[in-house]
């Protein structure tokens, strides 16, 4: 079941909102979990105990949207904005709706958010009960360190558990282009930014050491994808 936030601090709105997520769900056939906040403290507190939205609506207050796109939990954000403001282009990426808000297009952006939500480029886990979706661009590296996986982002680490190979069957089944140096290691090549025929150098300046066993593949697989 798909997990629904709408966020709006002027109550007048909250009634027409409500109406406009029924009349979607209804046409869409689809049965959601939705709530509704005034007070982004709460949204947070709920995230940490129950995981991320696949989808959350914000009616005018860019503050709000802009915390909520910085937290990984977060799945697809769509903005009510009173007109064009200089800050969409700081809260990307998500769905943008003009005032005044009709049904239709209430509907429309709904329907592109939730299946935004179920990009293929997007990588979802649990830690510490906790639901994250990350997208599989900023990814960095994960790294195996005993039964737990460090995820490592252009902008935070996360840990849970998992083993390196489960990790390499995901990444190719799903999103591929990521290559396993070690065995301890497996890398998004877009954030390489120097390879020799012992490490690579990544974009963070860390150094990661290519294992003898796996330089022939890593060699093969990296001149195909940036003639390293």
């Amino acid at each position: 079941m798909l997990k629904i936030a709408v966020y709006s601090e002027e109550k007048v709105m909250s009634p027409l909102l409500q109406e406009y997520m029924g009349i979607w769900q209804r046409d869409a056939g689809c049965v959601c979990a939705v709530r509704y906040y005034d007070n982004v403290h709460a949204i947070m507190v709920d995230m940490d105990l129950e995981g991320i939205y696949d989808v959350v609506v914000v009616y005018r207050s860019w503050d709000v949207a802009d915390v909520l796109k910085k937290d990984r939990r977060v799945g697809s954000l769509v903005m009510i904005a009173a007109g064009i403001n200089r800050r969409l282009y700081d809260i990307q990426p998500c769905y943008i709706l003009y005032e005044p808000v009709n049904v239709a297009n209430f509907k429309k952006v709904m329907t592109m958010a939730v299946e935004g939500s179920r990009d293929e480029r997007r990588f979802t886990f649990v830690s510490g009960r906790v639901r994250y979706s990350v997208d599989t661009r900023s990814i960095m590296y994960f790294e195996s360190e005993l039964r737990r996986i460090n995820l490592v982002t252009t902008e935070q680490k996360y840990v849970f558990y998992g083993s390196i190979g489960e990790m390499e069957k995901r990444m190719k089944v799903g999103y591929g282009g990521f290559i396993r140096p070690h065995e301890s290691y497996l890398v998004n090549p877009d954030h390489v930014s120097r390879c020799t025929a012992h490490e690579m150098i990544l974009t963070n300046g860390k150094s990661i050491h290519i294992s003898a066993t796996r330089r022939a593949d890593v060699k093969r697989y990296y001149n195909e994808l940036i003639n390293c």
